[in-house]
């Protein structure tokens, strides 16, 4: 517990530190939570809505339909860089705009370039970020397509299962065989066949015809008339 003399040394070291007084302390004070956006981890910060991160979430879940677990972290991967990315947009045109009210008043007429002069060490970091993270969504862009092209490549490749065998056909040419001691017929018994006889000759005439009698010839000259 502290005691009375601690808590006047701290009372009066209080009075003495009161942040920035002039102007242009102020306004670099300011620029503190824009500072700490830009480096920021978390992914809400203040001014920033939770549904509209889902909303990119679901929008990029849809346009990439991730199937893997693998995909699934490279999306969300875009969905982060996609919400750096709003986030740097509005912290841009944020500061350009402190940035510009302190160059009001100036007298000088070129409040932009004297604005981007006050921040200029605030934009080279903000524009280092919006760099890496360009990378990183193109890197994480690249990964998810090939992860999605090896897993088709496999889906394609995958062997497919064999038929089932199919049972054998019996052979409709083949004449079926009958089993020893079996009295059942499986067909018509063909017709017993008849001996072939050989063809007659003709039978040989014992005596040769008898010539036609020449009628010029005598009775004398007539041959002999057979008995």
């Amino acid at each position: 517990m502290a005691t009375e003399k601690q808590t006047a040394a701290n009372r009066e070291n209080a009075q003495k530190s009161t942040g920035p007084r002039t102007a242009e302390g102020k306004a670099r004070s300011s620029q503190n939570a824009l500072k700490t956006g830009i480096d920021a981890q978390s992914e809400i910060i203040r001014g920033e809505s939770r549904e509209k991160l889902e909303a990119i979430i679901v929008q990029l879940d849809q346009e990439y339909s991730p199937a893997t677990s693998a995909e699934r972290f490279q999306v969300d991967v875009l969905a982060r860089c996609t919400w750096l990315m709003i986030r740097y947009a509005k912290a841009d045109a944020q500061i350009w705009e402190a940035g510009m009210k302190a160059a009001f008043q100036a007298t000088e007429k070129d409040e932009v370039g004297r604005g981007f002069y006050q921040r200029e060490a605030t934009f080279t970091r903000l524009g280092r970020r919006v760099d890496a993270t360009r990378r990183a969504f193109t890197d994480a862009e690249r990964e998810f397509e090939r992860l999605q092209a090896n897993r088709f490549a496999a889906e394609v490749l995958e062997p497919q299962p064999e038929p089932a065998p199919q049972p054998p056909q019996p052979d409709e040419t083949a004449a079926p065989t009958e089993e020893l001691g079996s009295n059942v017929k499986t067909g018509p018994e063909p017709a017993p066949s008849q001996p072939q006889t050989p063809a007659p000759t003709p039978a040989t005439p014992k005596f040769a015809p008898e010539p036609a009698s020449d009628p010029r010839r005598t009775p004398e000259q007539a041959p002999p008339k057979s008995a």
